[in-house]
């Protein structure tokens, strides 16, 4: 039997490789063990994701102490308690559990173990294929948005694990298509890491967890996906979403993210640097999405200067003005086309 840690100084992190990733589902299964709770109002903590701000803080701070003689274990000593303070506002509504908390992104992952070194890290992985096809029905994204968002998360993991011996030992890969087919398996495994009694565990409940948030799976009753729970039936199958995929999609994703898919253990990547067509078609693609990035930070940038020089309030008037200029003319003309 696992000894428990001291419940309220080893907080559970959930960080995946991207939206539609089955963070929802992993949240969901360990907040059924006695031992672990989540904060009621915090729906998605991103304290991970928005960390640069405090590296930069104190990166900002620690030059100046060092300069007085301060030891050198204070930059470490300030991320920790920076950390410890943003658990204590998680934590505040748990009343003496083990915190669990999620986030669908795996940006700032290196910055992970400087602020949280005595919490563990449940990485979670899902096939970039179904993930894509997920992002695409629930979000509206582009198959190239999506594909190129997989492809980030995966790279940023890479890194992390590539890197692992100079972190903490805290963290561990987890595949949501492991979780899925076998639940018990799976959850004993991150129970052995993380320091939970899995005696304790109702691994029944968990086997017939209802359905959160599924781009697919919505119930009878509604039509788009929501964060309801829903009864699973033999039907639900989350990890065939992208049977219906066209080669030439296929094919796409291999070029944007083939090598990062065999690095991660889903398929090994085929080679076809030798077919001219395969390469130029993607080349032209690729060249079309650096374009596409272009014209919007252009934009952004028009945007924040016009921003700057008449002033955000000014301008949100005149982009009204505007659209409700282009508005009149367009129901004036779409009367005057009626037949009298």
């Amino acid at each position: 039997m696992a000894t428990p840690p001291r419940l309220s100084a080893e907080p559970i992190f959930i960080l995946g490789i991207s939206q539609r990733s089955g963070t929802n589902f992993l949240f969901d299964l360990l907040r059924l063990h006695p031992d672990c709770g989540a904060p009621s109002t915090k729906w998605e903590d991103f304290l991970v994701d928005k960390s640069d701000f405090l590296v930069r803080y104190v990166n900002s701070v620690v030059p100046g102490w060092r300069r007085r003689g301060t030891d050198p274990e204070v930059e470490d000593s300030l991320y920790e308690h920076l950390g410890n303070g943003l658990v204590s506002v998680l934590a505040s509504q748990i009343d003496k559990k083990r915190l669990v908390t999620k986030t669908p992104s795996v940006r700032n992952l290196p910055n992970f173990f400087k602020l949280f070194p005595r919490a563990y890290l449940l990485i979670l992985l899902r096939d970039g294929h179904a993930l894509v096809e997920s992002r695409v029905r629930s979000f509206g994204e582009s198959y190239e948005t999506a594909m190129r968002k997989w492809a980030d998360g995966a790279e940023a993991i890479l890194r992390f694990t590539q890197g692992a011996g100079r972190v903490p030992s805290g963290y561990l890969i987890v595949r949501y298509e492991d979780l899925w087919k076998q639940p018990e398996k799976e959850l004993r495994r991150i129970f052995a890491v993380v320091g939970l009694d899995p005696d304790k565990y109702d691994f029944n409940a968990a086997i017939n967890l209802p359905v959160r948030g599924s781009s697919t799976f919505h119930g009878k009753d509604e039509q788009s996906y929501h964060w309801m729970p829903v009864e699973k039936t033999a039907d639900f199958d989350p990890l065939s979403r992208a049977n219906r995929w066209s080669r030439s999609t296929h094919e796409r994703f291999e070029w944007i993210a083939g090598d990062k898919l065999a690095s991660l253990g889903y398929g090994e990547m085929r080679r076809r640097e030798r077919e001219l067509s395969w390469v130029v078609r993607n080349r032209l693609l690729d060249i079309a999405w650096q374009l596409k990035g272009l014209s919007q930070a252009i934009t952004n940038v028009a945007k924040d200067t016009l921003k700057r020089a008449f002033g955000a309030e000014r301008m949100s008037k005149y982009r009204r003005n505007v659209l409700g200029f282009a508005r009149n003319i367009f129901n004036f003309r779409r009367e005057s086309s009626k037949p009298s």
